[in-house]
């Protein structure tokens, strides 16, 4: 089958083109309904006028003139706003205003509004502004056949793109449009080479619509070259993608450039039934200038198998939409002229609201000067009453002085009392083991039980170690609590940190039969304050040891944070009796001060302190502290600080 040769390259440069259009930046169509939500919620300016611009942009394509009157709003409050934040949002509202007016074929209009949004983007420095402007300008240009003032802006905006501080996502858009060009001049191969740059960048974003949208390009320019299994493979890729994404638009799009393969490689009934496919797909999308290319297909079609009769109800239904889509584009560009016809009246009435208002100041000073007389007059009277107030004022500030230093008395009385009950609270229990040894040297040398005696040293030393480590939480806790513990940060080797804790506690673990291993590179190092990080350690190995039974293994180890490279990562596994979750939530959400009980499990275990002040010393590194634990299988802590 043989087609005119314009057919061919219409339907491939138009189905080109459209698809550049679709391929920006902008939320997906689904979530229209919900900005339009969050439209009626918003109570700052700032946030209002992003969501009018992200509304503009989604529906700068299917409803340009609604999508007009959105941008428009957002136009007119950005320029209402204060800087610093006016010039940035301005830009960017110009910039998605500009796509609606080149839409409704206002191309004058829309060149207006890129001038002003580059202008902008000049004045902040901000390159990506400049290249999105760039690259819009050279767009509007190359539609109107001006091949050669498209490229000038191409090339300028490809020098800015050299810069890191354009997106990507620009980077793309602008190398894509260069490859449409090249293809519209006839450059294949140049063509090709900036599509699969422009399709790299696309799959590194990731933009699954983009990246449809370059396979497509790809492929039609393979097709136009008669490369047909290179062409049908690129075609059937960006076709599978498009499925998968949901994007109407883009399948019927792909379904008629793949058509186009089928009448290339005379195949009458694939072309037949892929047509048919894109038609349904355009009629769902209301993508009408698909709906069109596919009655221009099909009526192609029916005229090659003699059937005249089809063929000229396809080439009828082409008429009429074809019709219709001119009416609508004229009527496009009459609401366009129109809203420009509207914005200079605008202004003409806002200038003359100006003259009216400076009129009005000059009739506001002049009631002033009166209104100042008058004034004097009562201030001579209002001095004596002020004199009244201000003596009244400050015995109401020294009445409030003394709630507040009796507030502050009252506080410090119950951190003392609290502090107190700590202190008897958590001494008691070593205490009471002392004096239990005690008993127990007694009635063991009464009874002449050696064996038994032998054993008292180690109960001695677990209570001596009880006893200093909760002396030394104590004091570390009340230091911190009044604020006179300095905080002094420095580079510290965590290896170094975890070997001499381990070597501090290993005596301890032998004489309860545990194991200790540490795990950690010798270059590891955090920004930490050395006493603080050493009592966070000591804690954490103090407690795993004391509620792991005889045998068990208790482990540290240091690492990189993986969510956070300004982090690291210090943890203590046990394989103890471990801890019920809510055991776990009640230690992560215990108070600031924890409050001493008469329960005998508690007297023995402490009230906690060493874990609060864990928690605090790590807070005051900026850290985390997370605790993992299911009874009857161990205990993780881990902590995060920062990265030397």
């Amino acid at each position: 089958m043989k087609r005119p040769a314009f057919l061919l390259f219409w339907l491939l440069w138009s189905g080109v083109s459209i698809q550049l259009l679709t391929a920006a930046t902008g939320p997906l169509p689904n979530d229209t309904i919900r900005l339009q939500q969050q439209l009626g919620r918003v109570t700052t300016d700032t946030a209002r006028i992003r969501l009018l611009t992200i509304l503009c942009y989604e529906l700068h394509d299917e409803q340009p003139a609604r999508a007009r009157v959105l941008g428009e709003t957002a136009v007119a409050q950005a320029r209402e706003l204060p800087e610093p934040a006016r010039s940035g949002l301005l830009m960017n509202s110009l910039l998605h205003l500009a796509s609606c007016y080149a839409n409704l074929s206002n191309g004058p209009q829309a060149l207006r509004l890129l001038s002003e949004a580059d202008r902008l983007a000049r004045q902040q420095r901000h390159l990506d502004g400049q290249a999105r402007a760039a690259c819009a300008k050279g767009s509007i240009y190359h539609e109107r056949g001006d091949s050669a003032t498209a490229w000038q802006y191409y090339h300028h905006g490809l020098t800015l793109a050299k810069s890191p501080a354009v997106s990507d996502r620009t980077r793309m858009r602008l190398i894509g449009n260069v490859g449409e060009l090249l293809f519209f001049r006839q450059q294949y191969s140049r063509a090709l080479h900036f599509d699969s740059l422009a399709l790299a960048l696309a799959r590194r974003i990731p933009d699954p619509t983009a990246e449809s949208h370059y396979l497509a390009s790809m492929g039609s320019y393979h097709l136009n070259l008669k490369n047909l299994p290179e062409a049908q493979r690129l075609l059937m890729q960006a076709l599978a993608i498009s499925r998968r994404e949901g994007a109407l638009r883009n399948q019927a799009s792909q379904l008629e450039l793949l058509a186009l393969y089928y009448i290339v490689t005379d195949q009458p009934a694939r072309t037949d039934a892929v047509t048919r496919e894109a038609l349904q797909l355009a009629r769902q999308s209301g993508f009408l200038e698909r709906v069109l290319d596919a009655y221009s297909i099909l009526a192609a079609e029916a005229a090659d198998r003699r059937d005249y009769r089809q063929a000229y109800e396809w080439n009828q239904r082409f008429v009429a939409l074809n019709d219709t889509l001119n009416s609508r584009q004229t009527m496009q560009t009459l609401a366009a002229t129109q809203a420009s016809y509207e914005n200079q009246e605008r202004l003409r009435r806002i200038r003359e609201l100006t003259q009216q208002h400076e009129i009005q100041v000059l009739r506001s000073r002049l009631l002033v000067g009166v209104v100042a007389l008058l004034t004097i007059g009562l201030l001579v009277a209002g001095y004596l009453y002020r004199k009244l107030r201000r003596s009244r004022a400050a015995l109401a500030s020294s009445h409030a002085a003394l709630e507040a230093a009796s507030v502050q008395l009252r506080s410090m009385a119950v951190f003392k009392d609290k502090l107190y009950a700590i202190v008897a609270h958590d001494l008691r229990g070593p205490v009471m083991a002392f004096a239990g040894v005690t008993e127990l040297i007694n009635y063991y040398i009464a009874e002449k039980n050696e064996a038994e005696l032998a054993l008292l040293p180690a109960l001695v030393r677990e209570a001596a170690d009880s006893l200093n480590r909760l002396l030394d939480n104590v004091l570390n806790w009340a230091v911190s609590q009044t604020g006179e513990l300095s905080y002094r940060p420095e580079a510290l080797p965590v290896a170094t940190l975890l070997t001499e804790c381990q070597a501090l506690y290993q005596t301890a673990a032998k004489a309860g039969q545990q194991q200790i291993t540490v795990a950690a590179t010798p270059e590891l190092r955090i920004f930490a304050d050395h006493n603080m990080t050493r009592t966070i350690l000591r804690n954490l190995l103090g407690n795993a040891l004391k509620f792991t039974p005889a045998g068990g293994h208790v482990h540290l180890e240091a690492a990189p944070d993986p969510a956070d490279s300004r982090m690291v990562l210090l943890s203590c596994t046990d394989t103890g009796v471990g801890m019920s979750a809510a055991t776990v939530a009640r230690l992560m959400s215990g108070p600031d001060m924890p409050t001493p009980t008469t329960a005998p499990a508690a007297s023995a275990a402490g009230v906690g302190l060493g874990l609060v002040l864990c928690r605090a010393f790590v807070h005051k590194h900026g850290g985390t502290l997370v605790i993992q634990s299911r009874p009857g299988a161990g205990t993780n802590v881990t902590v995060s600080l920062p990265v030397a």
